[in-house]
């Protein structure tokens, strides 16, 4: 509690289900998870109920390395 905390991020790709997404990740070895997080009512309100969204975080030990290789992963994959 008295450490700063990491960031997390939730997004989606249009045209692209949140399972899509992950498992594509998953091929440039980026781990995310994906789907409601129990926030089944956000969700839904926010229009991905049927696909659900990517929730991709940070750990201390997280390296630049990593961000980079989520950040390009998901520039590609948009461009698909």
């Amino acid at each position: 509690p008295t450490e700063p905390r990491t960031p997390t991020v939730a997004f989606t790709l249009r045209g692209r289900t949140s399972e899509d997404v992950a498992r594509a990740l998953a091929g440039r070895a980026v781990f995310v998870s994906n789907g409601d997080f129990y926030a089944t009512t956000v969700v839904r309100r926010l229009g991905h109920a049927e696909d659900g969204i990517v929730r991709a975080g940070c750990a201390c030990y997280t390296t630049a390395a990593e961000v980079d290789r989520l950040v390009e992963g998901v520039v590609e994959l948009g461009r698909r």
